[in-house]
C-alpha cells in the first residue's frame, strides 16, 4: 500500500515537477518534453508523475501560474515600497527587470501563448488576473495624483507592453546586456510618461485641428517660385 501523503507533501512535490518542467520546457519547447523525461529529471517514474498532473500541459499551465504568482508578489512588493508614487512606479520598473533578467525561464513561460488550450486552467486564469491588476494598481496613485492623465487601465498596458517587448529583445539577445536594457528600458518610460504628463485642454485641442486643416488644404497648393 503507498503511504498517504499530507497535503504539504503533496504540494511540495508538485512544486518540485513545476520546478523541473519550467527548466526542461524553456530549454527544450513545450512539444518536446514529455512526462517521462519530466519523472526521469525528478528520479520517479512517470506513473508517479501522474498521480500529481493529468498531462504535460496541466503541467505547463501550472508552471505558468506559479511564476506569474511569483512575478506578481514581486510587483505588489514594490508598488506598496513607498508612500511617494513616482518612487514606488521607479520602483516596479526596477523589480519587473529584475525578475526578467532574474527568472528568464520563467518569464519565458509567463507569456508562451501558443498552448492557448490551457489558458481555461483555473489556477493560471486567476493568476493572469493578478498580473493585470498588478500592472495597474501602481499606476492608479500616479494619476490620482495628477503626475499622468489617463486611464489607467490603457496607461498600464502601454507601459507593461513597452517593457515586455524591451526583456523580449534583451532575453533574444538583439539587445547585448542587461546594462543597455535598462538605459533603454529608463528612455523608454520617460518618453511614455512625457506623453501622459499633461492632458490636451480643449483650446490645445482647437489648434491642433486647425493646423491639420492647414496642412491638409495646403497640399492641393502649388510653392510659391
Amino acid at each position: 500500500m503507498r503511504p498517504v501523503l499530507t497535503e504539504d507533501e503533496v504540494a511540495e512535490f508538485r512544486a518540485d515537477i513545476c520546478r523541473v518542467a519550467e527548466v526542461l520546457f524553456a530549454r527544450h519547447g513545450v512539444d518536446g518534453v514529455t512526462m517521462r523525461q519530466i519523472a526521469a529529471e525528478l528520479g520517479c517514474s512517470s506513473t508517479t508523475a501522474y498521480r500529481y498532473f493529468k498531462s504535460r500541459e496541466e503541467i505547463l499551465a501550472a508552471v505558468r501560474a506559479a511564476a506569474f504568482n511569483r512575478f506578481c508578489e514581486v510587483i505588489e512588493k514594490s508598488t506598496r515600497s513607498s508612500t511617494d508614487p513616482r518612487k514606488s512606479a521607479r520602483n516596479v520598473g526596477q523589480a519587473y527587470l529584475d525578475f526578467a533578467l532574474d527568472n528568464p525561464d520563467a518569464y519565458r513561460m509567463m507569456f508562451d501563448v501558443s498552448q492557448a488550450d490551457v489558458t481555461g486552467n483555473p489556477g493560471l486564469t486567476e493568476a493572469l488576473a493578478r498580473a493585470r491588476r498588478s500592472m495597474v494598481a501602481y499606476v492608479k496613485p500616479l494619476i490620482d495624483t495628477g503626475v499622468l492623465h489617463g486611464n489607467k487601465e490603457t496607461l498600464g498596458q502601454m507601459l507593461w507592453a513597452s517593457a515586455h517587448g524591451l526583456v523580449m529583445l534583451r532575453l533574444s539577445g538583439i539587445v547585448v546586456d542587461d546594462t543597455e536594457l535598462r538605459q533603454l528600458h529608463e528612455k523608454t518610460m520617460s518618453a511614455l510618461v512625457r506623453g501622459a504628463q499633461q492632458p490636451m485642454t480643449p483650446s490645445q485641442g482647437k489648434t491642433a485641428l486647425k493646423r491639420t486643416g492647414s496642412a491638409s488644404a495646403g497640399k492641393g497648393r502649388k510653392a510659391p517660385s
